[in-house]
């Protein structure tokens, strides 16, 4: 018959110098951080429900751009306009902490 292993609570030699040469993960923060400033960051949707006046007034300034710029793009604009009536105060609701969401 095959003889049996002694069971321990330690890890083998081999498992503690991989894992004190495994690079140790950083915290969460961190992490966010630099996948903010990669270059690579996709963007994520907003669904957006519009009134049908507002919706062809995009279309039409769409169309009549002169390189034909995305809806999404004018939106992108509207929203960066946003963020900063509000870091100025300006904006139509409170919002509490308004420097530490935008940032500086």
């Amino acid at each position: 018959m095959a003889e049996r292993k002694k069971l321990t609570t330690r890890k083998p030699a081999a498992a503690k110098e991989a894992a004190a040469e495994a690079p140790k993960e950083a915290p969460k923060h961190v992490e966010r951080a630099m996948r903010d400033v990669k270059e690579d960051v996709k963007p994520r949707r907003v669904i957006y429900d519009t009134h049908p006046d507002i919706h062809s007034k995009l279309s039409m300034m769409r169309s009549m751009s002169r390189d034909n710029v995305p809806v999404k793009t004018f939106l992108d604009e509207a929203v960066q306009d946003l963020f900063e009536k509000y870091r100025k105060g300006e904006g139509q609701y409170e919002v509490k902490d308004i420097d530490r969401i935008l940032g500086d």
